[in-house]
């Protein structure tokens, strides 16, 4: 429980338990690339998060591999309303090196996007993508396109 707190006051990130599991591997390539989802996500607050883990090396190389506005990500509805979400910063957690994304700008509330693109600038592997929303305690899987 304190390890929890300690995680929500640190990082504001929800502890990483067995029944909240990063969503499976994906490769994200430099350039544009689309990511299937699973179901939908949905967008209930503002502020809403996306975190692009990693395995990686030491936090001062990882950033300077993977400066800030290196990811951007873009969730569509079925209806064209888009919400944009892009690298603001990074995250750390049990050797997991973790790439921000922050909502840009204002989006409807309750929308359930169900596309989602990248623009990168570098390349990222082995990728588990944990969705952040402040009211929902789920993480939503992904699974790229083949």
């Amino acid at each position: 429980m304190l390890s929890m707190l300690a995680s929500l006051a640190i990082g504001g990130l929800l502890q990483l338990q067995p029944e909240s599991l990063p969503a499976a591997p994906f490769n994200l390539g430099v350039g544009q690339q689309q990511v299937l989802l699973r179901s939908p996500l949905i967008a209930r607050t503002a502020g809403v998060r996306m975190v692009l883990f990693v395995r990686d090396g030491a936090p001062a190389s990882f950033e300077r591999d993977h400066p800030a506005g290196s990811v951007t990500a873009r969730l569509t509805t079925d209806e064209g309303q888009a919400l944009t979400l892009e690298h603001t910063g990074y995250y750390y957690y049990h050797g997991l090196a973790g790439l921000v994304l922050t909502e840009q700008g204002a989006a409807a509330r309750g929308q359930r996007f169900g596309h989602l693109e990248f623009d990168a600038k570098v390349a990222l592997q082995g990728v588990n993508l944990v969705w952040l929303d402040r009211l929902a305690r789920r993480v939503q899987d992904v699974e790229t396109v083949e």
